[in-house]
């Protein structure tokens, strides 16, 4: 597929294709993709296998209808991004049409990579939990006791197991050393911006010990930042280079709105995790943010001075 910029010139060429940035993504999520195989199982695999091989037919078949050439992998990392965000046990058939519809309706309807204004992995989630909440289950390990949410237990959890892996929790989102160092990879590899993730991270955490407990500054942001997919948001979903503003300060207010907007869901919001709500709702704030914080552009200046100078 031929190159198309809808940006106005000068350009700068970082030598570096689409292809490539999605190589180093799947790069980095091998880790996680390999906790998720062995703690849970089959039912891990063919969750995995469901979502990816229906994002990459559902693009496939998009770019067909459009006639358009070029498979950029997109697709392959949205499939594992929504695979990884759901819990095992989800019903095959609703990871299915959470697959169909983040490639389709979100992605290919507004023309493609580049142009979506939500995230298509967390759009497809938040369809599943909006309209069939009960399709979303197995959180728990296969020989670990069965609890309501990964959530439901904050601050009971062994803090080892939390960093390793071994405790309840979507595909991709239960061991943080792993998380962690597929960041670390993405980062190292010039991918990610690390103000981004530690913005995030940081509001989230603030939040949290301001307002996370039983009286002012008693919350336990600790235990809050090893549970849920907030590390796994901060690093792999919201540094989206589409559906986050480009601007340094953009960025910044981008992340910190999320961090701060997931410690208010998952505090106060009817839903165990408020990551995937928390990241749709700046992803309709990032063109507002973009244009609030853009810089002038080089050579211009405001009208009347200009004419006054005349």
């Amino acid at each position: 597929m031929p190159n198309k910029l809808s940006a106005s010139p000068p350009y700068l060429w970082r030598g570096r294709s689409t292809e490539a940035i999605m190589g180093d993504v799947l790069i980095a999520l091998t880790p996680a993709l390999i906790a998720a195989l062995w703690y849970f199982h089959l039912r891990a695999l063919w969750l995995l296998l469901t979502t990816t091989a229906v994002c990459a037919v559902t693009e496939a078949v998009c770019l067909f209808v459009r006639r358009q050439r070029g498979f950029d992998g997109s697709a392959v990392v949205t499939g594992l991004l929504l695979g990884l965000s759901l819990p095992a046990g989800t019903n095959l058939w609703a990871a299915a049409i959470a697959s169909f519809f983040a490639v389709a309706v979100v992605k290919q309807a507004f023309g493609g990579i580049g142009h979506n204004l939500l995230n298509p992995a967390m759009a497809g989630r938040a369809l599943l939990m909006v309209a069939w909440p009960q399709t979303l289950g197995g959180y728990t390990l296969p020989d670990a006791v069965s609890s309501a949410t990964p959530l439901s237990h904050i601050g009971g959890e062994n803090f080892w197991n939390m960093l390793v892996g071994y405790k309840s929790g979507s595909l991709g989102e239960t061991s943080a050393v792993l998380i962690l160092l597929g960041g670390a990879y993405l980062y190292l590899r010039g991918t990610i911006r690390l103000r981004v993730p530690v913005t995030c991270l940081a509001a989230f955490a603030v939040f949290i010990w301001l307002f996370g407990g039983p009286t002012f500054l008693t919350g336990d942001p600790t235990s809050h930042l090893l549970s849920g997919s907030i590390l796994f948001g901060a690093f792999f979903i919201i540094t989206d280079y589409v559906t986050k503003p480009t601007t340094p300060w953009g960025e910044i207010l981008f992340a910190a709105g999320v961090g701060i907007l997931t410690a208010v869901l998952r505090l106060w919001g009817p839903y165990p995790e408020g990551v995937c709500f928390a990241v749709l709702l700046m992803n309709l704030a990032a063109p507002l943010i973009e244009y609030l914080t853009r810089r002038r552009v080089y050579g211009t200046g405001i009208p009347g001075a200009a004419r006054a100078a005349v």
